[in-house]
């Protein structure tokens, strides 16, 4: 039982500081003059075919069937919106700040389904919301000049997005792999990047042209999308969805932390009083919260013969 806890722990450790290198790895893109949506792009672009690869490798199918692509349409579209205003967002704010606000999205979760399914908001719910506030006011104060309007704006809507994803996925009847669901919602992520920059006229595909701008897209690629979304299904096996969740607090320390590392941010009391905040609201809800796992009837078969079993479906807190 150590063994599995510790395995889980330290997958979940090492998942959560792989998320958080995304935005030091965008922001390394950005310094070569690609814009948010082509570092998307390839970063999706690139996991999709080592995802595609693993599934292979693990003789999973890659097709699903169509009702069950129209059943993830919408959640893989808030999946995808998420992760497209959290890249714009570096653009106009700190990126460490914006990974911790991101990461409100398990309060945003509580109250969305308070609000839209009647689930009991809970007092810790509550000092949660204005333990959060309390942070981005102290994040507003500790950034100079205050924050973007426009960069806190994408990087709540991200949260949001977030947020409405898990409920979406949480609430719908697929019975599918980790895997397999990760692997469309890349594709999802692919085609409304393509998407965004087929309309924008300020954004086109740009090829690269350096062994530097290859090198950060496989980064970004492997580190904070296939390693960290395949060391969180670990986690989640071996210690929970909450516990691992909890540990997910290390995604915006490890943000913070290589902005103030690699590009110089200043690190004040305020920011460290804001996002210590932000982190006990958040890790209040997530505590308070502990979903219990769904029972589904699927069916399987066995020996040539179509028999039914139930099965635990755990709460999805990540892709």
């Amino acid at each position: 039982m150590k063994s599995k806890q510790l395995t889980g722990s330290l997958a979940g450790m090492i998942s959560a500081a792989c998320y958080g290198c995304s935005p030091a790895l965008a922001l390394g893109l950005y310094a070569l003059h690609y814009d948010a949506a082509n570092a998307l792009f390839y970063r999706y672009f690139a996991a999709m075919v080592l995802m595609a690869v693993i599934l292979l490798i693990k003789r999973e199918k890659v097709t699903l069937p169509w009702k069950d692509i129209k059943v993830l349409a919408i959640p893989g579209l808030f999946f995808a919106l998420s992760t497209l205003t959290y890249f714009i967002s570096f653009s106009y704010m700190n990126a460490g700040i914006s990974a911790t606000i991101l990461f409100l999205y398990p309060i945003f979760t509580a109250l969305i389904m308070g609000l839209a399914y009647h689930e009991k908001i809970k007092k810790s719910i509550a000092a949660a919301i204005v333990l959060s506030f309390m942070g981005v006011f102290l994040l507003h104060g500790a950034e100079a000049g205050g924050l973007s309007p426009i960069g806190t704006a994408l990087a709540v809507a991200s949260a949001v997005t977030y947020a409405l994803y898990i409920v979406g996925i949480n609430r719908s009847h697929l019975f599918i792999s980790n895997d397999k669901l990760t692997f469309y919602l890349i594709i999802f992520s692919v085609l409304l990047t393509a998407a965004f920059m087929a309309v924008n006229p300020t954004s086109s595909l740009q090829l690269p042209s350096s062994w530097k701008a290859w090198g950060l897209i496989a980064l970004l690629g492997i580190v904070p999308t296939i390693i960290s979304l395949e060391l969180m299904n670990v986690a989640v096996v071996n210690i929970g969805s909450t516990a691992t969740a909890i540990l997910g607090a290390l995604e915006p320390v490890t943000a913070v932390t290589l902005s103030v590392i690699i590009f110089h941010d200043q690190i004040t009391m305020g920011l460290l009083l804001g996002i210590g905040l932000i982190l006990l609201g958040v890790l209040l809800v997530i505590v308070g919260n502990s979903f219990k796992p769904k029972r589904i009837r699927v069916y399987v078969r066995y020996l040539g013969q179509r028999m039914q079993k139930e099965v635990h479906r755990h709460w999805r807190w990540k892709s």
